[in-house]
């Protein structure tokens, strides 16, 4: 598993980044919970998500050329 930024506002230009990969599903779903419980606010630009490791982050920017 990866945990990975997303996009609070769904916007087209955003890039997420992946913060830790080959995660354990347990852990990461308790550091994905902790982190956004702590840090997240409804006006956040991003919160941290979950995901399986075959995912690819999206890259608004590369597909805007």
């Amino acid at each position: 598993m990866k945990i990975v930024t997303k996009d609070n506002f769904g916007r087209d230009l955003f890039t997420e980044q992946v913060v830790a990969e080959n995660v354990n599903e347990y852990i990461g779903k308790e550091l994905v919970k902790e982190w956004n419980d702590k840090y997240w606010m409804e006006h956040s630009d991003y919160y941290l998500e979950l995901v399986e490791n075959d995912y690819i982050p999206y890259d608004g920017y590369a597909e805007l050329l």
